[in-house]
């Protein structure tokens, strides 16, 4: 998985890039390559108060029709950081699991199809 670091109006300094990268690495073995996700960092307002700190993840995976696309505003950078990371294993989590089921045959049914078989071999 290849991790692109941007900043919009702002520049990141390498805590900020290790911080992401030690996030995001652990998705490595959960995506196909060549799998790219793409970090962008702004900071809106500047030097005012609020939340100004937007971080926009847009990851592409091979296999997917459209990106992944995450987009959140806090206070800090490293809190929004947080927040879309939590955001991001969930997204590929959802997808995963449509992989695994597919996306024409709903869980619940593939779940009933299992305990009959269950069923038939006791």
């Amino acid at each position: 998985m290849k991790i692109i670091i941007k900043g919009k109006q702002y520049k990141v300094d390498e805590n900020l890039k290790a911080y992401i990268l030690e996030r995001f690495h652990k998705y490595d073995s959960m995506v196909e390559e060549p799998a790219i996700v793409e970090i962008t960092l702004s900071d809106t307002l500047g030097p005012k108060k609020g939340l100004d700190k937007v971080v926009c993840i847009t990851a592409s995976i091979p296999g997917m029709k459209n990106p992944i696309h995450i987009e959140e505003a806090t206070s800090e950078f490293k809190g929004t950081i947080d927040v879309i990371q939590e955001r991001f294993e969930g997204s590929l989590r959802k997808y995963k699991e449509k992989v695994k089921v597919g996306s024409r045959y709903p869980q619940k049914y593939l779940r009933a199809k299992i305990e009959e078989e269950k069923e038939g071999e006791i």
